[in-house]
């Protein structure tokens, strides 16, 4: 399933095991790099911050849009 803007996603790298449960939405397509498999976003955190530049295969969907 390809992510898409206003999808509900989590964060889901290995770095991120352990700690709360980080969920946001997709909020805006990124150009980081010039990958043609991978897309990066910036992504509204619950807690209200900003994630820039946020890969794909770091990101679980929760519920697609």
């Amino acid at each position: 399933m390809s992510m898409k803007i206003g999808d509900l996603v989590k964060y889901n790298h290995p770095s991120w095991l352990g700690r709360d449960e980080r969920v946001g939405v997709l909020v805006e397509r990124t150009l980081l790099g010039t990958s043609r498999l991978n897309k990066s976003f910036k992504v509204l955190w619950r807690d209200g911050t900003i994630g820039n530049n946020v890969w794909d295969y770091d990101l679980k969907i929760v519920k697609s849009s």
